[in-house]
């Protein structure tokens, strides 16, 4: 079979079948249908070729010369219709294009065109028509990608350049076996079919993805595998073929077999360790911003895999994604417990919002869980491209889309999910210093590292629940000993003190003094006791109870010994589902939190007591109107011994907390105003409890907490 008469039946019908996938798509904006006819154009051309070398030419030939003349024309309009911001207005190239059609065509009509000497002159003008055409339609192309904004579209330019000079010279290449083969019947073969091929695959690519394929995946890949044929076919030649050439010479038979088994395992062992010292030097050479980018990223990832504490993750995360050079803002949100918001855990630049609602963002994250990431610029295009198909409801959807990454001043957004595929939270990146910063191939990397950041997450919380464990068993420990070597002495010194009391006389200037001595030992024995409430674990005598008869019954208790300057009231929900825990414990808990608010507030002000349902969830909230809490204070409110009473204990709200874990709630810290806290009580119903048997985490006071919320001293 002649390779110069079949190959051009081969390249007319893979470049029909490019042009008909592209025809078969369901939604086709300008360019798709720009292609089409460029695509068809190429493969009706080749189809002309090969007709015309079967049948020896006639019109044939003149039909090849028609559909040649038609290359330029279709050719310009198509990279003319690529978006880089294109007017759709015809520009002068295509006004040039226009006016050189009809003479072209009467050149390829006229008789002189099937005569030898001026068939060869009219086809050399045909060669430098398509030639200079499509140069100058390249040339258009170049100059419009260097004027865009975006850096990911001026890429797109440069490759498409590069792409559209490629397929320049092959086309060139095809037209001289065109011109040529009719002079002198040489029978030169169509040498850039092939390469035809290739750039028409990469267009249509291109504007069904509406960016350049992954080049680093085929360029790189091609120059890898190239380069490695080279070297293992040198290893093979000096193995074999030079054992071969010198036993020709010396007229004696050689061990070629023996020799190629050899050489097969001298290529099987270099195999693997040539191809990846070749994808790394050539990925650095040909695709160094990629490069830098992945290594920097894979760096970050190893660094994260130390981190334990959240605090730690985010300050190497922020600080690795500096590094990399390709961030510029930068932001880290995790849900809270009860699933309602993300808070902020750390931050690159200042822009980033300090708490969302989930409901708010609901639409953006089912978007960046269905896809695994969301980049706006996609957004926007995808939008532009419904709005020029007309598909106004779907054009709004992404543009509210856009707007939600807007507001998280966000490009790309990736989520983090849990090995359940629950939402941990969201890492948001941008570059602002450029528009698409990110290629399609750097978007894996991306992925990667928001899979990480999500195991360190699960990590962190895995660590924090370790150490309060192991916290509580050392404190466990301790307090069985204090019971023991302070009670003892504390008793006898108090037995003592009054004793002395009683023997001495009333107007006695000592009395005062063994006075201080029997206080001191009785808040000491008060610290004590506290420990031990702390360190044992709770269990009580949980029951369904109704938590609105809980506090009414515990405001009770309170109103007899508040002042008059100060206001308690309570606003009960309606329709509160029971909970299961001890009444007891959680009227210690409602107690301590509001005798915290007197105190904060000088026994002058007010607190409410609101109850209400929240979901699946009982929430008690204890606001008060003091002065608030220093912000150094607010990550340490549930840390035992931290207090800022000079007679307080520091083991109020760490007890509270222990109590509330213990029934499979929590204790949460809530923004009230500029004056003011409020504390939160939430519960898990009673049916919630029953249908898993999971708890809600601990929650752990955050630095973005303390941005947000206010507190009043605690003891």
């Amino acid at each position: 079979m002649s390779l110069a008469l079949w190959t051009p039946l081969f390249s007319a019908l893979i470049a029909f079948a490019m042009a008909t996938k592209v025809l078969l798509r369901s939604r086709k904006r300008r360019p798709h249908w720009l292609f089409i006819m460029f695509a068809t154009n190429v493969a009706v051309w080749y189809l002309a070729t090969f007709l015309e070398a079967r049948t020896g030419g006639g019109l044939l030939s003149r039909f090849a010369g028609l559909m040649a003349v038609l290359l330029p024309q279709t050719g310009v309009r198509f990279l003319r219709g690529f978006s880089l911001d294109a007017p759709d207005q015809p520009s002068s190239l295509d006004r040039w294009a226009t006016r050189l059609l009809v003479p072209m065509l009467f050149l390829v009509a006229s008789p002189w065109f099937t005569q030898k000497l001026t068939g060869t002159i009219i086809r050399a003008v045909l060669l430098a028509y398509v030639v200079g055409l499509l140069i100058a339609a390249v040339s258009a192309l170049s100059t419009r990608g260097r004027a865009v904004a975006s850096q990911q579209e001026r890429r797109r330019a440069r490759y498409l350049v590069g792409v559209g000079v490629l397929a320049t010279l092959v086309t060139t290449a095809d037209l001289v076996p065109f011109m040529v083969n009719r002079v002198i019947a040489a029978n030169l073969p169509p040498i850039g079919s092939i390469l035809v091929l290739a750039v028409l695959y990469m267009f249509s690519e291109v504007i069904e993805r509406r960016r350049v394929i992954d080049l680093y995946e085929l360029a790189g890949r091609f120059v890898v595998l190239t380069a490695l044929a080279l070297v293992l076919a040198g290893i093979y030649y000096r193995l074999v073929d030079w054992q071969v050439l010198t036993d020709r010479e010396h007229r004696h038979e050689g061990p070629y077999f023996l020799n190629a088994i050899v050489a097969s395992l001298v290529i099987l062992i270099l195999f693997d360790p040539l191809r990846d010292k070749m994808e790394a030097q050539i990925a650095r050479f040909f695709f160094g911003e990629r490069h830098d980018f992945e290594t920097s990223i894979n760096e970050l990832r190893r660094r994260l895999a130390h981190a334990l504490e959240p605090d730690e993750m985010g300050r190497v995360l922020m600080d690795g994604l500096l590094r990399s050079r390709r961030v510029t803002a930068a932001a880290l949100y995790l849900v809270d417990e009860d699933r309602k918001g993300l808070d902020l855990l750390a931050q690159l630049g200042d822009t980033a919002v300090l708490r969302i609602d989930l409901a708010s963002l609901r639409a953006l994250v089912d978007h960046v869980r269905a896809h695994g990431i969301t980049v706006k610029e996609h957004l926007d295009r995808d939008a532009d491209d419904r709005r020029e198909l007309g598909e106004t409801r779907e054009c709004e959807s992404l543009t509210e889309l856009s707007h939600a990454m807007e507001s998280l001043n966000a490009s790309v957004v990736l989520p983090l999910e849990g090995d359940g595929n629950d939402l941990l939270g969201l890492l948001t990146v941008r570059d602002d210093r450029v528009r698409d910063a990110y290629a399609g191939d750097e978007f894996p990397i991306l992925k990667g590292l928001a899979a990480q950041v999500a195991i360190v997450v699960e990590n962190t919380r895995l660590y924090a629940r370790i150490k309060e464990r192991d916290r509580l068993a050392a404190l466990g420990e301790m307090a069985a000993g204090l019971a023991h070597e302070i009670r003892n002495p504390l008793g006898a010194i108090k037995g003592a003190a009054q004793w002395m009391e009683s023997t001495m006389p009333v107007e006695s200037d000592h009395r005062e003094f063994i006075g201080i001595i029997v206080e001191e030992v009785g808040r000491l024995d008060r610290v004590v006791s506290s420990f031990l409430d702390y360190a044992r674990p709770y269990r009580g005598n949980p029951s369904l109870l109704d938590v609105t008869n809980v506090v009414e019954r515990t405001l009770q208790l309170v109103r007899n010994d508040i002042p008059a300057e100060l206001v308690l009231s309570h606003e009960p929900g309606d329709d509160l589902p029971p909970v299961r825990m001890d009444p007891e414990h959680l009227r210690q808990v409602l107690l301590n939190l509001i005798r915290n608010a007197m105190e904060a507030m000088k026994a002058t002000g007010s607190i409410v007591v609101r109850t209400r349902a929240r979901g699946t969830f009982v929430e008690v909230l204890v606001q008060d109107s003091g002065p608030g809490i220093d912000a150094a204070m607010r990550p340490n409110l549930f840390i035992p011994f931290s207090t800022t009473k000079t007679q307080g204990t520091g083991l109020g709200l760490a007890i509270s907390q222990r109590l509330m874990q213990s029934a499979g709630g929590r204790i949460e810290l809530r923004a009230t105003s500029d004056r003011g806290t409020a504390f939160a009580l939430v519960l898990p119903s009673a049916a919630s409890t029953s249908a898993s048997a999971s708890t809600p985490p601990v929650r752990v006071a955050t630095e973005a907490e303390a941005v947000r919320v206010s507190a009043h001293p605690i003891g």
